[in-house]
């Protein structure tokens, strides 16, 4: 064989290995296999003038301090984005999260000026941009639920009936942005754990390998306690709770990390193999199915692949989210801060539950108000869905566990 013919040989080799790594890479980096959420062509839609909503306040000195509380709470989250110069997402574009103050700063001082509702409107459109979140079909429609932090029974110890514990986050735990390696992934995250026999990286454990294969085990990450396998399985979904010691004192808990493992929702299980009826689907309803079948309990939950590791919070004040401040109840949402930016103000309508006597949901009515986007959620992606905090306790379980319908989401820019 010539020079040539080696050269020739070498370089159409290096042509098919690229043109091979290209196609993998456009297959499994450019088109995921099942993308969690298909996107809208627009995440946002500017509204027209003439199509702004006619915005709803109830003028009273309470309303307004549980938004000045919700502002002031969040404030040191966007001077520490300010300091550094960071944008925060919007749509397909970002804005300046001195923007996202001085918005808020603005419509507080507008709510002082304005004494009626006919005013409110009037100076918001002279002040504002008024953008709508697009949905998931880009329509304008949102899917609103709602979250609270449950308030259980706890020990630090494990005796007696208290047996489900609780985990902090565990040391192998480990988390990469995937922009580290390839730009266009900024942004996306990959939880894992290093196999030590392999020496590779693996999918972090499941909740049935904690659980069941009780693989972390020994390590000393156990830090309280709970009665029930249910109340459990509730805080991880919820994301925070109150125990309440058999001492008499109190203790939050908050999310500190997941394992990234698919989420399944209990409720969907039950209702899809006809355990029970839609109208039926709470978490009362659930408690009282597994009373009645304890044997079935062990094999619906860890079906649910993802499980919530949490910290304790020392200065124990409550339910915090992803900006690191504390929650305020219906003044407080999570959103998906890929594209909707953290600490925005935002105008909401949705369908708020009412309830019998007995605890039952028995309809909704309309409602709306203005919130700020303080938290995110595993479950809350793309530009259809948010989230929405009402307290601890019994307080919060209605719109909690009830909330279940689809309303608008906007955001006000300064102009």
């Amino acid at each position: 064989m010539t020079r040539s013919d080696k050269v020739f040989l070498v370089a159409l080799i290096g042509g098919a290995l690229i043109v091979e790594f290209a196609i993998l890479y456009y297959f499994f980096i450019l088109i995921p296999a099942k993308p969690l959420v298909k996107p809208p062509s627009r995440y946002l839609i500017e509204v027209e003038k003439d199509k702004i909503p006619q915005f709803q306040f109830t003028f009273s000195h309470e309303a307004l301090e549980e938004l000045k509380i919700a502002f002031e709470r969040q404030k040191e989250f966007l001077s520490k984005k300010i300091n550094y110069g960071n944008e925060l997402p919007f749509g397909e574009t970002k804005l300046p999260a001195s923007l996202i103050r001085e918005s808020a700063e603005l419509f507080l001082q507008t709510m002082q000026e304005a004494k009626t509702q006919n005013e409110l409107n009037r100076l918001i459109r002279e002040r504002f941009l008024i953008f709508q979140a697009a949905g998931e079909g880009g329509e304008g429609e949102v899917l609103f639920t709602g979250y609270y932090a449950p308030v259980y029974e706890g020990s630090l110890k494990r005796e007696g009936a208290f047996i489900y514990s609780l985990y902090v986050r565990p040391e192998d735990l480990k988390v990469v942005d995937l922009g580290e390696f390839i730009p266009a992934l900024k942004g996306e995250r990959l939880v894992y754990r290093i196999d030590p026999f392999k020496g590779e990286i693996a999918p972090y454990w499941t909740r049935e390998d904690i659980t069941k294969r009780k693989v972390l085990e020994g390590q000393g990450l156990e830090f309280v306690y709970l009665k029930d396998r249910l109340d459990k399985f509730s805080l991880m979904i919820e994301g925070s709770g109150k125990i309440v010691l058999d001492d008499g004192e109190t203790l939050w808990v908050n999310y500190a990390a997941t394992n990234a493992r698919p989420y399944t929702s209990l409720t969907h299980l039950l209702e899809k193999e006809g355990k029970l009826p839609r109208g039926k689907l709470s978490m009362p309803s659930i408690r009282e199915y597994f009373q009645r079948h304890p044997e079935q309990m062990e094999s619906y939950l860890n079906q649910n692949e993802r499980f919530i590791f949490f910290v304790k919070d020392e200065k124990k004040e409550g339910a915090t989210g992803a900006t690191g401040c504390l929650l305020t109840p219906q003044r407080s949402i999570a959103i998906d801060d890929k594209i909707f930016p953290l600490g925005a103000l935002v105008y909401l309508e949705y369908p708020e539950p009412q309830v019998n006597e007995k605890g039952e949901g028995v309809g909704m009515r309309n409602e709306a108000g203005f919130a700020f986007c303080q938290d995110t959620g595993g479950v809350i992606k793309g530009p259809g869905r948010a989230d929405i905090y009402f307290g601890e306790g019994e307080k919060g379980f209605v719109g909690g566990e009830y909330l279940k319908g689809e309303g608008k989401l906007y955001f006000l820019i300064k102009k």
